[in-house]
């Protein structure tokens, strides 16, 4: 893994205050146990730069995630897989099942809701790091979104930035909720 591209990020955050300088925003991440959890529950070995994103920032990311209606973090992830992959997904109290022949791989986490319309998830296939791939309801089309983790956070702190410079937390000091 590389630990010194998430130093410069967690650096990155630092200066331009997506690290937390609004009302309960820091960063919180989860124990060891926690994690460990998750992949027993799924049988799966989470790649190591997902596996550190979740030691350092799995519960709270300051304002990385809060610019958008995102479920990110470990309350949200750690049923969001088993939520998916019974192929139903809930949504206004209803549920949306999948057409004939979607499928993801057998080794899918899901990192990622927007909504409960738009997915983002990785693979454990014992690799260092993962592409992040998306899907939404409307075309249920898996794409590639990111070359990796590192790239998937790197560019929800552009985002994050972005809504800084635009006085969005003004507005908003927490930000917004999944």
């Amino acid at each position: 893994m590389d630990t010194k591209r998430l130093e410069q990020l967690l650096a990155r955050m630092d200066r331009s205050g997506v690290s937390g300088a609004g009302v309960g925003q820091r960063l919180e991440g989860c124990t060891e146990a926690e994690i460990r959890a998750i992949e027993a529950r799924y049988n799966l070995h989470l790649p190591n730069t997902y596996r550190h994103y979740l030691q350092v920032m799995g519960k709270r990311s300051g304002r990385l995630f809060t610019s958008d209606h995102l479920a990110v973090f470990y309350e949200n992830v750690r049923e969001m897989t088993a939520d998916l992959s019974t192929r139903k997904l809930a949504r206004s109290g209803g549920e949306i099942t999948p057409p004939a022949g979607f499928a993801v791989p057998d080794k899918a986490f899901f990192i990622a809701s927007r909504l409960d319309a738009q997915f983002e998830f990785i693979t454990c296939d014992a690799s260092d790091d993962s592409p992040v791939w998306y899907f939404n309801e409307g075309d249920w089309i898996v794409r590639q979104n990111h070359a990796s983790v590192m790239d998937w956070l790197e560019a929800w702190c552009g985002y994050a930035e972005d809504a800084i410079a635009s006085g969005y937390f003004s507005r908003n000091p927490i930000g917004t909720v999944p």
